[in-house]
Parts: C-alpha cells; sequence; structure tokens
C-alpha cells in the first residue's frame, strides 16, 4: 500500500492553522500609526504588547504605562530582542516595530560604518553617500529582519512614513496628475517588504470639525494607494481602526466561513 502524501507532508486544513495578524500601515507623521499599535493592548486576544521604538515615537503612548517598550538605538538590539522572542515564545500576543523606515536608515548607516572600517582605503568612504553595495546589502538584511519577525508565533506591526510620486494620467496627458501613496521604502523594498504581510494599510487622520479627528485605515488597493487585504475580511476601509477591532474582524470572518 502506498503511504498516504497527505500524512507524510504533514498537511493541514486552512481552518486548523493559527492564525496571526500580521499589519503593515504608513501614514503622514501624526496620522495615528503608533496609537494604533498601542491599542493591541486593549483586548486580551492581543496583549500584552512588546512596543520596539525605533524612532523614537513612543511620547504618544505615554499614557499607556501597561506597554512594554524597547528603545532600539542599533540593530544589534534588534537582533537580539528577535532571537529572544524566537526563545522564548508565549508571553507577548502582539509585537510592534515603529517605524520601518527609520530602521531602514539604521541599519543603512550600520552597513556603510561597517564598510568603512573594515576597508583598506576607508578615506574614500563617505557616510553620508552611501554606494550602490551599501544600499543592497542593507536591503537584504532588512528583509530578512522583517521576515523573520514576521514569522514569529505573534501578532506583528509594522509602521512605515507615507511616501508620494506623481506621474501623468494617461487619459488627461496635457494637465492631469496622479498622486500614488506607498510606504517610505527605498528601492526595491518599497514593493518587497509590502509582500510580506497579510494587511497593507494606509492610515489617514482628517478633522471634519474642529477639535474632532477622524481615522480611516485603507486595505484595498486602487489605483492611487499600495494596500491590500488577503483575508478578504476588512473590506475596503477600517474606520477608527484598531488592532482589537481587526483581529476579531478577521476571526469572525475565519469562523463563518469554515462553518459554511
Amino acid at each position: 500500500m502506498k503511504p498516504d502524501i497527505r500524512k507524510v507532508l504533514g498537511v493541514k486544513p486552512p481552518d486548523s492553522v493559527v492564525q496571526y495578524l500580521n499589519l503593515l500601515v504608513y501614514g503622514e507623521p501624526g496620522a495615528g500609526k503608533t496609537y494604533l499599535c498601542g491599542t493591541a493592548q486593549d483586548s486580551e486576544d492581543t496583549r500584552p504588547l512588546l512596543f520596539l521604538d525605533v524612532e523614537g515615537g513612543s511620547m504618544t503612548l505615554r499614557r499607556r504605562p501597561d506597554v512594554d517598550v524597547i528603545q532600539i538605538r542599533s540593530m544589534q538590539e534588534i537582533i537580539d530582542v528577535s532571537n529572544e522572542l524566537f526563545k522564548n515564545p508565549g508571553y507577548y500576543k502582539t509585537l510592534a516595530v515603529d517605524s520601518l523606515t527609520e530602521l531602514q536608515k539604521l541599519d543603512l548607516m550600520t552597513v556603510v560604518k561597517d564598510y568603512k572600517r573594515s576597508s583598506s582605503t576607508p578615506d574614500r568612504i563617505d557616510e553620508d553617500v552611501p554606494d550602490q553595495r551599501s544600499w543592497g546589502k542593507s536591503g537584504v538584511r532588512i528583509g530578512r529582519i522583517v521576515r523573520f519577525l514576521k514569522d514569529l508565533p505573534i501578532n506583528t506591526i509594522m509602521t512605515c512614513l507615507l511616501a508620494t510620486e506623481w506621474e501623468k494620467d494617461d487619459k488627461n496627458r496635457d494637465t492631469d496628475t496622479v498622486k500614488l501613496f506607498y510606504p517610505a521604502l527605498p528601492g526595491k523594498l518599497r514593493s518587497e517588504i509590502p509582500g510580506y504581510f497579510d494587511v497593507v494599510g494606509y492610515l489617514k487622520a482628517e478633522a471634519p470639525t474642529p477639535g474632532t479627528i477622524v481615522r480611516d485605515l485603507q486595505v484595498a488597493k486602487t489605483k492611487k494607494v499600495v494596500a491590500k487585504d488577503r483575508t478578504g475580511s476588512l473590506g475596503l476601509l477600517v474606520k477608527e481602526p484598531s488592532v482589537p477591532l481587526m483581529w476579531q474582524t478577521i476571526n469572525d470572518s475565519n469562523q463563518v466561513e469554515n462553518k459554511t
């Protein structure tokens, strides 16, 4: 009798696989990215939260003493934290990295300094003007770190600043332009990093009336906005988004689909 190939491979039906929220959120400074990360602490399903502050923006969480914060000021520090989370899983339910934009800059600076330190002609290397080799090496390193963190058995949220780009609209070449919105990452990382996440959202904050702030997270890709939702459960926009809200919406949708 031939062996059961399904047992040999160890395959599982989708509804038996533990699901974690993997979210990349980007937006302008002040849009509420750090605040959104902090909402993970508001639900038993997503807390405790470990917040890795690369950008120096944890002041937003000053009224949240229940959030564990680690200041990241070197690449070795984030590597050490990653390894500890891998060796000691189970305590933290959510990990937030704020922000990838700043982490990439930190890594590039690290690569250039290491390159200059090991070079036989260090005077020829300008730390303020990275060469193509440094950009390429940093891109590989950032991709490796993001994949490692995202694959931990934990909800993962990473933030980016907003980048924009203008291009001609083919239908109105003379006057109109189209503004593109995407995570502020350089080169190949711009397209590669969003591919690692199940949900990519563009966070917008508007003030419809004085003293009122309304936030929307766009998770559906359009001509102008880089976004996606592999879960297919969040719709076009998540109004007043929070980590528990998205986690609950995704899991409720999975339960309904499994019953049908």
